[in-house]
């Protein structure tokens, strides 16, 4: 049963600063707000992510599952389409900027305003 409740505590913590990093960035938001919204204590928070940026690190990777996801969903779910509306589906899926892409995109600007050259080859 720990197990269960500390799976269940972490599922908290990542939606809830997926939502908040969403909305105001990841560096206007601190972990004192990310365990208010969650509702767990700030030793449940270390004990489970160490970090802030551990968790910023595990909310892209859980965007990212949830994006493949979807993609698979798509291309396996719906048998009656014919491949043209996968590919369409699929496309407003990736164009829809407020959907499952908008937290990584929004890490790309954050890291490029911090590090103007961390993209330059």
């Amino acid at each position: 049963m720990p197990n269960l409740q500390h799976s269940f505590r972490a599922l908290k913590v990542l939606h809830a600063a997926t939502d908040l990093f969403n909305q105001h960035g990841f560096h206007n938001i601190g972990v004192d707000r990310i365990i208010a919204e969650a509702r767990i204590s700030k030793a449940t928070f270390y004990n489970i992510f160490h970090s802030k940026a551990r968790l910023i690190e595990m909310c892209l990777t859980f965007q990212k599952d949830a994006l493949k996801d979807k993609v698979f969903s798509i291309l396996y779910s719906y048998q009656e389409l014919m491949v043209l509306d996968k590919l369409k589906q699929i496309y407003f899926f990736h164009t829809n900027l407020e959907g499952f892409y908008r937290l990584p995109f929004k890490a790309i600007f954050e890291i490029e305003k911090l590090y103007p050259n961390a993209y330059k080859v």
